[in-house]
């Protein structure tokens, strides 16, 4: 049982846009979630359910759109589940679809809502006249969760976001929950589901973004532009700590997080700010996650905040080297993924005149059996000193794979991720890496960025194509830590002298032009 007695956060967003209408189906999803549900919903929470249930005078939803802003762990997913259920139970509608951007999220999303239905007689048996058959039920397994209510003909899914999600439906209340993470073809996809419906309604309710951490915000962050300026039939609530205030400060703790003493523990957060008062990072992050103030993506336009790249773009231009001459016969292929295991980059090392190589490979999707079935074909090849994957992550998933083909990788580890890092840049300083002038070095290079590990720095990993540079890392580390010295007398494949594809995924190879 939640102590309201305790509550000390602000019930109140520090900024808002609340559109006018009538308050009255608000006031009965309110009253329905506390007596029929069984809910205890804080106050901040009743209200922000009341403001998106506001009736325009067409009877339609006065807020089409609800973008709302609230720090991790303050209950954001019980005004969710509310919204949902009244939609259900009160509103008639027939198609709700809950998305996240983690399966994990999805499913704990739907097991919460079934929770409470399954605790409750009102909700089993209503509208059934005493059919057990017409009894709401839970359909999961594979990722395709759902909760079906037979008598209302109604159904509720739960699914990760893709670019194929919701395709041919057409949805009452779509669901964007944890939208920091949200790719912009997913978006275009999936947001076409309420066109047809006269009274549907949109919900993007999340923690704030942070652009040099979520590849996929740019959505979020100008859905949340266009509330704070007022547009049409859009509602937007956030709590954030005001841009002066002292993020130290208890009473900031208290702005930013609705649900401080109940739900947000206070000694929780008052730890987390004396971890972040010795450190830039974690103050970054604290300030992100627990205060609500997000590193937004720019509104059009406007230029970005001041942004050092890890390398100069001039000198990183200059180090192309269209034809570069391969001295002896090693080489290191390496491959990295985003965190979400969706965009991939392999690059190959091989040594020069110069000093290092770097080919950056055509493809950009994550397909493991292709990955797989490249490496294979790289190894019968051009035998290889080393095929460079890090142990933990998207990447990781490989290794078995490869192992069971008679491949064993080499694995990077956590220290050697940040003397991959360390040793690319000693190298790119001091002249000896060129690259291939392939366009995704630049693309990637306008949004890296380094982070602090306990060994040193190495590439954040939650940009845009970070993968490209730490692939790349990779790929040094792996030719200096195994290449065979000169006077090892070892018998080496003869260098390739046609380049031969690499296939990574369907339609797209990688071609090894050395």
């Amino acid at each position: 049982m939640i102590q309201l007695d305790k509550l000390i956060g602000s019930q109140q967003p520090r900024l808002s846009h609340i559109p006018d209408g009538d308050t009255t189906w608000g006031d009965k999803a309110v009253k329905f979630c506390r007596d029929v549900v069984g809910m205890t919903l804080l106050p901040w929470q009743e209200n922000l359910l009341r403001d998106m249930c506001r009736m325009g005078p067409d009877e339609k939803w006065a807020a089409r759109e609800s973008v709302v802003v609230v720090p991790r762990q303050n209950g954001k997913g019980e005004v969710i589940l509310a919204r949902t259920l009244a939609g259900v139970y009160l509103f008639g509608e027939k198609t709700i679809f809950h998305t996240a951007h983690l399966m994990d999220t999805a499913i704990d999303a739907c097991h919460r809502t079934w929770e409470f239905i399954e605790a409750s007689d009102d909700l089993l048996w209503a509208f059934t006249d005493g059919d057990a058959s017409l009894q709401p039920r839970l359909r999961q397994g594979n990722g395709k969760e759902c909760i079906e209510f037979p008598a209302l003909g109604a159904k509720i899914w739960y699914r990760t976001r893709t670019p194929k999600t919701a395709r041919g439906l057409s949805v009452d209340l779509l669901i964007y929950d944890e939208c920091f993470n949200l790719p912009r073809e997913t978006f275009a996809a999936m947001d076409k589901t309420t066109r047809a419906k006269q009274r549907a309604q949109k919900m993007f309710i999340s923690s704030p973004v942070n652009r040099f951490e979520h590849a996929h915000g740019a959505v979020f962050s100008a859905k949340r532009w266009a509330a704070m300026d007022g547009a049409p039939g859009t509602l937007f609530a956030e709590w954030s700590a005001a841009p002066d205030a002292d993020p130290l400060d208890p009473a900031t703790w208290a702005q930013a997080n609705p649900s401080l003493g109940p739900v947000a523990q206070l000694e929780d957060i008052r730890g987390d700010a004396h971890s972040a008062s010795t450190s830039a990072d974690l103050m970054g992050t604290f300030m992100v996650e627990t205060l609500g103030v997000g590193d937004w993506y720019p509104r059009d336009g406007e230029a970005q905040e001041d942004f050092t790249p890890i390398l100069p773009y001039k000198a990183w231009e200059d180090a192309h080297d269209p034809q570069p001459r391969w001295q002896g016969t090693d080489i290191v292929a390496a491959f990295d993924t985003d965190p979400d295991g969706k965009d991939a980059a392999v690059v190959v090392a091989y040594p020069t005149a110069k000093g290092v190589h770097l080919a950056l490979q055509p493809g950009t999707e994550f397909d493991r059996e292709s990955i797989v079935a490249g490496v294979v074909k790289l190894v019968d090849e051009y035998d290889p000193l080393a095929v460079v994957v890090e142990s933990r992550g998207p990447a990781a998933t490989t290794i078995q794979m490869m192992q069971r083909e008679g491949l064993e990788p080499a694995q990077v580890s956590a220290r050697d991720v940040t003397r991959a890092c360390e040793l690319f840049l000693s190298l790119f300083h001091e002249g000896r890496i060129t690259h291939d002038g392939n366009p995704r070095w630049a693309d990637a290079l306008a949004r890296a960025r380094f982070r602090s590990m306990s060994s040193g720095r190495a590439i954040e990993r939650y940009t845009k194509d970070a993968c490209v540079f730490v692939a790349a890392t990779f790929a040094a580390w792996g030719l200096e830590q195994f290449r065979i010295p000169d006077h090892v007398d070892v018998r080496r494949l003869a260098a390739p002298v046609e380049s031969t594809p690499m296939m990574v995924t369907s339609g797209a190879s990688y071609d090894f032009d050395f």
